[in-house]
């Protein structure tokens, strides 16, 4: 008979839980150490107490296992603690877990097995370890001189659970990331003054401004890799500040309707995808009353962080160059008297506490899909890599489902010298497109690419031809987001109603204004170079009666031109594409009154369409309610 191996998993967050399901399906005798009282990870330690999740539902939920329709679009901590507490009961993954567990170290002993030595007891003899200790391991609050003299109250924003306690004070809140942009917006309810202090500011709705549909599904389409203006209709057309000649940025950062509310010291230095960036929720404007524009918790106040800074509630500074007793400096030359700072500063990788076998530290750019070292078989790493805007959990399904394979030896990786050189081009490769993050967040990725990369890996990646039977299938294929269930509906945990679903819910997010107008917008971007270069010939050959191969050259030239000179892209696509989607965002400004019969049709509804935010409706999905809950068992291999 053969033995059973036994596995051990780290760490019994979304990443750790969604890691050691996998590991039980294909047969592995589990343990499951986790250092906190119950599971959940960040969502049980570091979470306020209105604050809700960035990424939407479809974009969060296992793949394998849905979220109830009765959940918001958003969800509260609360409600993803339920969600994953279901999970674990639904896999069985509850006797596995061992809480109260501090790992220390990882040895490995000369039979290649490993010991786990924790502060309780050394947990010896396992054939595989997987890491999922998370992102958020130990707060960081960076130097900055003369911090230690201050002496009012300095506190890193995990230690947040309400704004209650900066009632009348002066506080500077330092850090715009997703916990940034919420705490620094719930202070400023109450505090006598907030100052913001970052660097380059870059953002992202939560939901398509005046509608109740995530934008994070449908941000991103698989047909915008054949797209050459990608990056531009991801980013609202503002990723052309970092594109243009330097004298033209200023001026078109002044022409840009979100770019001249930027403060100067937050005017970004590179997008999406190839930069994280913060989400909020978009306020609408004062047609729609005093709205917060929260739709999960419509109660709350706005943390639209631009709407913020204009209304006067947030003071925008550059990043604090030092502090005195009683205040702080900024970049302008300016001081300013703080009673509190807040350090939105970020973490340590849980995974950066961890002794390793020969003294290997933990270092992102030295694995490989940020799961596998070359030197050290049988240990990987999961939850170790977050996306520009998309889900983490998302992400760590995707790394399990790979190891899984790898584990079982479904997969053969190379040896260990070509690893070792594949890890160290990719790396190279990631560094060169994400220059900006690649030193602070080399863990950073965009997120559509890298969840089609792994389903390439692991065998899951749709392809047109299954998507041909009707324009719903079709539609899903070309324009669906990377959601989880994207990549559940062909091969090894496929799940039996997956392709039905995801179509469903694609056609949903498409099927209703403004969002219908993204496709046929999209096809016109995919197609204007093409097409454009066919006129450009055309004109040459009737218009201008020269000759079929110069008419023929001249088109060939503009789309060499349009498709690698970027000044000449901006020019000739500006009037087409490029101002019509700056006029959609002029009227999205929450500082700005507009009539909605003066609305542009992307943004004007009829009335029994409009939004309704003290009610909104966000629970209209086609997920699965709580009682309707089914055993989402794999089909198996297709």
């Amino acid at each position: 008979m053969t033995e059973t191996k036994r596995a051990i998993v780290i760490g019994a967050g979304s990443s750790g839980l969604i890691a050691a399901k996998e590991l039980l399906d294909i047969g592995l005798d589990l343990t499951i150490l986790e250092k906190e009282a119950t599971l959940g990870g960040v969502w049980h330690k570091y979470c306020w107490k209105t604050s809700t999740l960035t990424s939407s539902k479809w974009m969060t939920e296992y793949g394998c296992y849905p979220a109830p329709k009765e959940y918001a679009d958003f969800m509260k901590p609360e409600e993803m603690m339920e969600y994953l507490s279901s999970f674990t009961k639904h896999y069985g993954l509850e006797d596995k877990v061992k809480f109260g567990v501090a790992v220390k170290a990882i040895a490995r002993s000369t039979d290649g097995k490993y010991d786990v030595i924790t502060d309780q007891e050394t947990y010896s003899g396992y054939d595989y370890v997987v890491v999922s200790t998370g992102l958020h391991g130990e707060p960081v609050i960076r130097e900055i001189p003369g911090l230690e003299k201050f002496t009012g109250t300095v506190m890193h924003g995990f230690k947040y659970k309400g704004p209650e306690e900066f009632q009348g004070k002066k506080v500077v809140c330092m850090g715009l990331g997703e916990s940034g942009i919420g705490i620094s917006s719930e202070i400023s309810s109450v505090a006598d003054k907030t100052i913001v202090a970052a660097g380059g500011f870059n953002f992202a709705p939560r939901v398509y401004p005046y509608s109740n549909k995530p934008f994070d599904q449908i941000q991103f389409w698989p047909i915008g890799k054949f797209i050459k203006d990608y990056q531009e209709l991801l980013s609202a057309e503002m990723s052309w500040i970092t594109r243009l000649p330097e004298p033209l940025r200023t001026a078109y950062a002044k022409m840009h309707p979100w770019l001249r509310s930027f403060p100067k010291e937050w005017l970004p230095t590179a997008y999406i995808p190839y930069y994280w960036a913060g989400k909020y929720w978009p306020k609408p404007n004062s047609n729609f009353g005093d709205a917060s524009g929260n739709l999960t918790r419509p109660d709350t106040p706005p943390d639209d962080i631009m709407y913020l800074v204009h209304s006067g509630k947030i003071i925008p500074k550059g990043k604090v160059q030092r502090f005195d007793e009683t205040g702080a400096y900024f970049p302008d030359g300016s001081r300013e008297e703080v009673d509190m700072v807040v350090a939105n500063t970020g973490f340590k990788p849980g995974a950066a506490l961890i002794e390793f076998p020969d003294n290997w530290q933990y270092r992102h750019q030295e694995l490989y899909k940020g799961c596998l070292h070359p030197d050290l078989p049988n240990l990987a790493f999961v939850g170790t890599v977050r996306p520009t805007i998309g889900s983490i959990p998302a992400m760590a399904e995707m790394q399990s489902r790979f190891i899984a394979q790898v584990f079982s030896g479904e997969f053969k990786l190379p040896e260990k010298e070509e690893l070792r050189k594949l890890i160290k081009k990719e790396a190279d490769a990631h560094a060169c497109k994400n220059p900006k993050m690649t030193e602070r967040w080399p863990h950073i990725y965009f997120f559509d690419q890298w969840m089609e990369e792994m389903a390439d890996l692991i065998g899951t990646q749709p392809k047109i031809w299954q998507h041909l039977s009707s324009w719903k299938q079709l539609q899903g294929f070309l324009f669906g987001a990377p959601m989880p269930i994207r990549f559940r509906q062909y091969g090894d945990g496929a799940v039996p109603d997956a392709r039905e679903r995801y179509a469903d819910r694609i056609n949903q997010l498409y099927g209703t204004r403004p969002q219908s107008y993204i496709v046929p917008y999209l096809i016109v971007s995919l197609f204007f170079p093409y097409i454009t270069s066919l006129i450009v010939s055309a004109i040459c050959f009737w218009g201008a009666n020269l000759s079929p191969l110069i008419s023929i050259a001249s088109g060939l030239l503009f789309y060499t031109l349009y498709m690698t000179v970027d000044l000449f892209r901006f020019v000739v696509g500006f009037l087409p594409l490029i101002l019509p989607s700056l006029i959609t965002w002029e009227q999205t400004l929450p500082w700005r009154n507009y009539d909605n019969d003066t609305m542009i049709p992307f943004l004007s509804f009829p009335e029994e369409d409009r939004m309704d935010y003290a009610n909104p409706r966000i629970f209209e999905n086609d997920g699965v309610s709580k009682s309707e809950v089914k055993d989402y068992e794999l089909a198996g291999k297709s």
